[in-house]
């Protein structure tokens, strides 16, 4: 009785998530009935990894990214989804080490889990910053969504994102749509430690979303005519 209301609890809890609305859109003011929750970021970031790892076949164990992806976002659970526009951003690591704890707490493999999570945070094996690549990655590709879909306009942003430093450096550099500044951003994440090697999964993925209309990758391509002639 005690395992089953321990997995029952950490179920409810961890679906609060599928109504909690990814903040930083609501900065934004995107344009959008309904806006992403955080599990469907979580799903996101899953999938994502899924058709990387696929194509690239990188060495990792893809069933500790997944896991570690699955498991990323519970702090929020307790202290919310917290962005560097919000007032408790700069304690957020510590909450977030605390809040995990607490929700892990009654399972049986909670030590697992938060050394997973550990990692994640500090980038410390070759999963966890696999994994940290998704969820950036993701976020690009939902504001490429949303930019495509005329969703998301720098001008209907709080003017907390329209002061923004990195901001007005971008527009200063001829920057117009909004999900610009998210690739923009996460690129260096993605440069980082190449040592002026390019060939990097998410760089590509990353310049390449800038370049081109990925609802256009959905879209059946015409069939070509096969000559009958030897």
């Amino acid at each position: 009785m005690e395992k089953i209301e321990s997995i029952l609890k950490y179920y409810l809890l961890t679906n609060k998530l599928k109504d909690t609305v990814r903040s930083g859109w609501k900065y934004w003011n995107v344009n959008k009935q309904r806006l992403e929750s955080v599990a469907e970021h979580v799903y996101g970031t899953c999938m994502l990894a899924t058709a990387i790892w696929s194509e690239t076949l990188p060495p990792v164990n893809l069933a500790e990214v997944l896991l570690t992806l699955a498991l990323h976002e519970t702090e929020e659970i307790i202290i919310g989804d917290l962005t560097p526009f919000d007032a408790g951003y700069k304690t957020k690591k510590q909450e977030g080490e605390n809040a995990v704890k607490e929700i892990f707490k009654d399972l049986i493999a909670k030590d697992v889990f938060v050394t997973l999570l550990e990692n994640f945070d500090n980038k410390s094996t070759p999963e966890a910053i696999f994994a940290y690549k998704c969820d950036k990655l993701e976020c690009d590709l939902q504001a490429k969504i949303y930019d495509e879909n005329g969703q998301i306009k720098l001008e209907n942003a709080d003017e907390k994102i329209k002061q923004d430093e990195r901001i007005k450096k971008l527009q200063d550099r001829g920057a117009k749509n909004a999900s610009t500044f998210f690739i923009h951003f996460d690129r260096a994440i993605f440069e980082k430690d190449l040592k002026n090697d390019e060939d990097d999964i998410f760089l590509k993925i990353n310049k390449y979303i800038e370049k081109h209309k990925i609802k256009d990758l959905l879209k059946e391509k015409p069939k070509q005519n096969v000559s009958n002639k030897k």
